[in-house]
């Protein structure tokens, strides 16, 4: 083997060294950027279940009556209320 071949082999070698460097290197950014990914997901899905917890509680009867206790104070009655009330003030009266 003559000197010119030996120089080309290192080189060749230095060169698929540093190819294999770099593509280790991509790799491990690229397994750091999917972790953050996949931590982020974690962390909207965490934010999305507490969302989703506090609308169902919103959604519960009691707290809608609550609400609308709180909007219109005045006092609401079923529809027909004021009917039955006038037919038992009628039959009171009628006695």
């Amino acid at each position: 083997m003559n000197f010119g071949r030996l120089i080309g082999l290192l080189l060749l070698f230095g060169v698929v060294a540093v190819g294999v460097v770099h593509l280790r290197t991509e790799q491990t950014r690229a397994t750091a950027r999917m972790l953050a990914a996949e931590a982020r997901r974690n962390q909207l899905r965490r934010e999305l279940w507490s969302l989703q917890v506090r609308t169902a509680r919103l959604k519960t009867p009691a707290r809608i009556r609550e609400r609308i206790d709180q909007t219109w104070p005045t006092e609401l009655q079923p529809p027909g209320a004021e009917d039955l009330e006038m037919s038992s003030t009628s039959l009171t009266a009628g006695r």
